[in-house]
């Protein structure tokens, strides 16, 4: 089962990323003595200012809080030796739900959003963030997993 595990892997270093992102989001960044500057960890970086723009929210909500919740589950899921869906009961009834299919579609989306995204930093903000482009690959590599995972 290597697929799990890369899933499993790429989730942490999502993350990871995603856990460094909200910290900057909000302004904690620049107290990580320990953070190497080549990640982007002083004021003023461009990964820094980035998480200050407009596109570093959906809704209001931050971007990389959504990321934590996504890697959370995807840790979670991989972790179980992912499973295609759960059974409950609901009003005493059982029910089976297909968590496939909604792992694949905010895969997408994840993407989706990811490829303007990557236009936004290059053609509107005119800024380079390693740890965005990480990220975003990183996206990419879940969603082709994904998809091989349920095949």
């Amino acid at each position: 089962m290597i697929i799990p595990s890369l899933i499993f892997v790429l989730s942490l270093a999502g993350l990871a990323d995603a856990l460094y992102f909200s910290f900057a989001y909000y302004g904690r960044v620049r107290k990580f003595k320990w953070v190497p500057e080549v990640l982007c960890a002083r004021e003023g970086s461009s990964c820094v200012t980035v998480v200050k723009t407009p596109y570093a929210r959906v809704l209001g909500v931050p971007n990389s809080l959504l990321g934590v919740l996504y890697y959370v589950f995807l840790i979670y899921w991989a972790e179980l030796g992912t499973p295609v869906g759960f059974e409950a009961e609901i009003g005493g009834e059982y029910r089976i739900f297909r968590i496939g299919w909604l792992l694949i579609t905010v895969s997408t989306v994840t993407v989706l959003l990811g490829f303007y995204l990557v236009y936004a930093l290059r053609r509107k903000l005119g800024v380079d963030c390693p740890l965005c482009y990480a990220a975003h690959a990183i996206n990419l590599a879940l969603f082709i997993l994904l998809i091989l995972s349920f095949r």
